[in-house]
């Protein structure tokens, strides 16, 4: 066989190949016998490796010589960031209601309300014989403090005087009227490890609450006529804000006439029936003082810093106006990895860094996107995806990313990759994402029987005031491997 005079330049496996083979030629005569058999093997493993290697023609046994492909590397590519202030906070239904009062230097001051209606245990009362009424009180829990926690706090527990609306997604600035004399005040100490208090009910609101259980009882639908809700709001003095969970309870304690056993029922807001927080604040004297709905502030205008309190609706928006400048390239662009950096200064006073964080698609107003899930009422915030779930059409959305900080180099970091490539290839429109804290690891629910998938971010987002200032000047870079095919 004749080949053309050529380099030999053996790939790193017929070289070791050719060295093992050196080695059983230098030990033949002393295994003779059994190197007979390893000798004729190899020797044709390297006629083999020979054929393949001298003689075929690169374009035979991979990509033709002319074609060049470059795997590039950028981190220059633009990301632009600004403070804006969210519209249509939804803080409906979450896992977390907030009450009390906070004045944070940095992001104002927040006061927290809280309304909800209350569902009775098992969705029904009914009682049999004479019953006596022996006492009746709220709980409440909590597992959340944002602020000062060296002071005991006051908050106050009001009766609803107008219907809360089961259709309705009430928002940090809705509200609903209640009556203007508290029913009980209760004192809490704010701690870290989280705690409890309750309050003594009027009598009569007991006696009340159980005569609705005589003769036919009260079933649910009923009893939110007659008790509509109640309302939790905080000391005018106030300096922590509590996070309580979606279980408030009303606690109503009587006994048979015949029979000096306790007896009770529980009424207790839950994150299944109306329930929400509202949020006002007071920026006047802080670096968001200018912001609003209509008016969002560059980091140019704040030092080169940017900002994050979720339950009030600040945020900070990231656009990437450059990234289509890779189309320019006549060719084929595929991105190999593409990660977003978030560098963190740090937090405000009240509170320790948002410990989890996701990214949001968002339009020109400022309005988180979502598409409405089929079936349900259940609203797919169009969060930023693992990189499984980009390209998804059935079950699109279902796949969000949630990153912890990293307290070393203090930062957040997201894989945008297969996020960016649907924006170069048209998939996905080149929307700005904005950044989301959230309380739980995963948004999702899946059912270990039928597979089912559950969106659960609407119970986790919206619900902490702890709040995050990324750096000045470099807050934000985009780091970008591709692959360049012309």
């Amino acid at each position: 066989m004749i080949c053309p005079t050529r380099k030999l330049n053996l790939p790193k496996k017929a070289r070791k190949l050719l060295i093992n083979t050196t080695i059983s030629i230098r030990n033949w005569r002393a295994n003779r016998s059994v190197n007979t058999v390893r000798l004729s093997l190899l020797a044709g493993m390297i006629a083999l490796v020979s054929v393949l290697v001298a003689c075929e023609e690169p374009k035979d046994i991979g990509l033709p010589p002319t074609t060049a492909i470059g795997v590039l590397y950028t981190d220059t590519l633009s990301v632009k960031t600004s403070t804006v202030l969210l519209d249509s906070v939804v803080t409906d239904r979450n896992s977390r209601l907030m009450v009390g009062q906070y004045n944070d230097p940095i992001f104002g001051k927040v006061t927290a309300k809280t309304f909800g209606q209350l569902y009775i245990s098992g969705g029904s009362f009914k009682t049999e014989g004479e019953i006596v009424y022996d006492s009746v009180r709220v709980l409440v829990g909590y597992s959340y403090v944002y602020g000062d926690t060296s002071k005991t706090q006051d908050i106050y527990v009001h009766r609803l005087t107008e219907d809360m609306d089961s259709t309705k997604r009430y928002t940090n600035t809705s509200s609903v009227a209640y009556a203007a004399t508290p029913l009980t005040k209760i004192k809490l100490t704010p701690t870290a490890a989280g705690g409890a208090g309750y309050g003594r009910l009027p009598d009569a609101l007991g006696r009340e609450l159980l005569e609705l259980s005589k003769g036919s009882g009260i079933v649910q639908a009923d009893f939110i006529k007659v008790f509509k809700g109640i309302a939790v709001v905080p000391d005018p003095a106030n300096t922590t804000v509590f996070g309580f969970s979606n279980n408030m309870f009303v606690e109503l304690y009587y006994h048979k006439a015949t029979d000096s056993t306790a007896l009770g029922i529980d009424f207790f807001t839950t994150a299944g029936k109306p329930s929400f927080s509202q949020i006002k604040v007071d920026r006047s004297a802080t670096k968001l003082a200018a912001l609003g709905l209509t008016n969002s502030l560059p980091s140019s205008a704040t030092g080169g810093e940017v900002f994050v309190q979720s339950a009030t609706g600040v945020t900070t928006k990231l656009s990437f106006p450059t990234i289509l400048n890779l189309k320019k390239e006549s060719g084929r662009i595929a991105i190999n990895r593409a990660e977003l950096n978030l560098f963190v200064k740090g937090s405000s006073p009240g509170g320790p860094i948002p410990p989890l964080m996701t990214l949001a698609q968002t339009d020109d107003n400022n309005r988180i996107l979502y598409s409405p899930e089929t079936g349900t009422a259940t609203r797919l915030l169009h969060l930023l995806q693992v990189q499984a779930g980009t390209f998804q059409s059935t079950n699109k959305w279902y796949y969000p990313q949630v990153v912890a900080y990293n307290s070393r180099p203090k930062t957040y970091t997201f894989d945008v990759t297969t996020y960016l490539q649907s924006v170069l290839i048209g998939v996905q429109a080149n929307n700005s994402l904005v950044l989301l804290p959230t309380t739980n690891t995963s948004l999702i629910s899946t059912n270990q029987t039928t597979g089912a998938t559950t969106f659960l971010a609407q119970p986790y987002i919206n619900n902490q005031l702890n709040g995050a200032i990324l750096n000045g000047p470099m807050n934000a870079k985009l780091v970008v491997f591709y692959t360049y095919t012309p």
